[in-house]
């Protein structure tokens, strides 16, 4: 699939090295590893680092695309095959190697006097050295398993829907339904298939609390919640900031959304919103398009209107076969953009059914991609790799810039519609973001508690009840305890949720600036993407002209601005 694609280029590595040969990559680390390092030779030790990077380059990208084979094709057993191999042999040969190089690094003499642009990346560097134990290995690949277990079984899934078996997506796609008979039919429908595999989903979170404890003791670490933080290389928040975000989201989000439910039942002319209603757009239905030749030349107008540059990017993103964006027999289900750090390009998967939501989540991976080949030229790949938080400002923030230049498939007052409707959609997300993570810390905290399937249902309905009221779920509270478990990050990503809120707070603002002053907003936005991974996570918020906290006031400004934005 990647045939119109030119070899990635090698200036470091043999042309005979084959990536898909653990010999072949282990004689490259090998010379890395003997290379002789003068102590007072900064000059040589940047040679080398570039020369690590291109190997860690070409590594990740093939590993990138067993993982985009395996997801365009998540039936095929020869893909699923070379991906399983990237998790049992290339993935656990390479990780002592890497490590020695990282601790060769982090103790040479020279490593201070690099220049200035490298720092957030040695620090990263350091950190991995520090954590890196070789017990670790071995417990990663099984959770890789585990996690693989749990998307095959999602993708597995099949529901009796409009007289056919149908995969879950298809059934989602009808919980925005304007007909509220329908889209109440679809969430019972999902909701009684979640219902069925419960037990097959309870004992497989099982082990992977098991593992994960595990790797905790073996990082010698007290909890995995601590563990995963360092892992995570979270360098300038930690548990207790992630708590305080909780109770400002609770104190300045969750009476907005009450606000905007409340708005959204007399739209629909309800007494009381169900769990099948806060999606759904008043006026419509909308049915955007139905072919993939419409969403991405749609989404290529949308992109222009917020930025030229952006257009022409993702259209060469087409031409190249980088975009993957509509659902099919035997295609996994979700959303990700994945860069290929040595080709220097980024590939959009998506499983896109005709709703207007898929056109969200074309602009936000699309976000993803704009940040991915903004800081491609960087010739170290641990600069390419951002902040998580910051990333997911590029995907939420294109959302907002977006939703307003739909004009390819609705019409003005449709358009405006959808931009009001996105921004009232993230004011809802905000507490259930802040939800998933509250119910991460009680889980991976009370390790003990956590081993009990009802204790965890217990603990996740009370993080909703807190900070996601004003749903009526009469008659469904067993479907609600049980809500989490449709959360692929909280199987397969742990504590990866937070950042959604701490991008969220960003979006708006990037938002609120690019109404008042579109130019100079996005201009902004893109030399805080060109930045990578070369500042630190304030001061790429800075860069971009936002503000980056978690406390509440920073979280007070940004529910003032959308509660002004809203007229809530």
């Amino acid at each position: 699939m990647f045939g119109s694609l030119p070899p990635p280029p090698r200036r470091y590595l043999p042309a005979r090295v084959r990536l898909d040969r653990l010999a072949d990559v282990e004689a490259c680390y090998g010379e890395l590893g003997a290379r002789p390092l003068p102590a007072d030779d900064p000059w040589t030790l940047e040679q080398w680092l570039r020369d690590w990077s291109e190997l860690e380059s070409h590594l990740a990208e093939e590993q990138a695309r067993r993982q985009i084979e395996t997801s365009c094709s998540a039936d095929d057993p020869e893909a699923a095959r070379a991906w399983l191999a990237q998790v049992d042999i290339l993935g656990p040969g390479c990780k002592p190697l890497r490590h020695a190089l990282a601790h060769r690094l982090a103790e040479h003499p020279a490593a201070g006097r690099l220049p200035p642009g490298h720092a957030c990346a040695l620090a990263v560097l350091r950190g991995r050295a520090e954590l890196y134990r070789p017990a670790l290995v071995p417990l990663e690949a099984e959770e890789q398993h585990l996690c693989a277990d749990y998307g095959q079984l999602r993708a597995g899934m099949r529901f009796r829907w409009d007289g056919v078996d149908a995969p879950l997506v298809q059934v989602e796609r009808s919980e925005d339904h304007p007909d509220r008979a329908r889209r109440e039919a679809a969430w019972r429908t999902v909701a009684a298939g979640f219902r069925a595999v419960k037990p097959e989903l309870d004992h497989l979170f099982d082990r992977l609390l098991a593992n994960r404890r595990a790797q905790a003791a073996a990082a010698e670490l007290p909890e995995y919640r601590a563990y995963r933080f360092r892992r995570l290389g979270r360098l300038a928040y930690g548990p207790d900031d992630c708590l305080a975000l909780h109770d400002a989201v609770a104190a300045e989000f969750v009476p907005l959304a009450a606000r905007v439910l409340r708005r959204r039942a007399a739209a629909l002319g309800l007494s009381a919103v169900r769990p099948w209603d806060p999606a759904v757009l008043p006026g419509g239905p909308l049915a955007p398009f139905t072919r993939e030749e419409e969403l991405i030349a749609g989404c290529a107008r949308a992109f222009e209107a917020v930025d030229p540059e952006f257009a022409r990017q993702f259209s060469r993103l087409a031409e190249h076969g980088l975009l993957d964006l509509m659902s099919r027999p035997g295609k996994a289900a979700g959303a990700f953009q994945v860069h290929l750090p040595a080709s220097g390009l980024p590939f959009v998967f998506a499983g896109a059914v005709g709703r207007h939501e898929d056109l969200l989540t074309v602009l936000h991976e699309g976000g993803h991609a704009f940040h991915a080949l903004a800081c491609a030229g960087d010739p170290l790949i641990w600069n390419r790799r951002p902040p998580i938080e910051f990333c997911e400002v590029a995907g939420m923030g294109m959302e907002l810039l977006g939703a307003a230049h739909l004009d390819a498939f609705y019409d003005a007052d449709t358009c405006a519609l959808a931009a009001r409707h996105q921004l009232e959609q993230l004011v809802l997300f905000l507490p259930h973001a802040a939800a998933i993570d509250a119910f991460q810390h009680w889980v991976y905290t009370r390790p003990d508690e956590a081993r009990d399937p009802e204790a965890r249902d217990a603990a996740w309905l009370a993080q909703h009840r807190r900070l996601c009221p004003g749903v009526d779920w009469s008659g469904l509270e067993a479907d609600r305890a049980a809500l989490w478990q449709r959360r692929l990050h909280v199987f397969e990503l742990p504590f990866y949720y937070i950042e959604y809120a701490i991008a969220g707070l960003g979006a708006v603002q990037l938002h609120r600036r690019a109404l008042a002053e579109p130019a100079t907003a996005v201009a902004d936005l893109r030399r805080a993407l060109g930045l990578g991974a070369r500042a630190r996570l304030p001061d790429l918020f800075a860069a971009a002209g936002l503000n980056f906290g978690t406390d509440r006031s920073s979280v007070g400004r940004a529910a003032a601005a959308c509660r002004d934005l809203l007229d809530l």
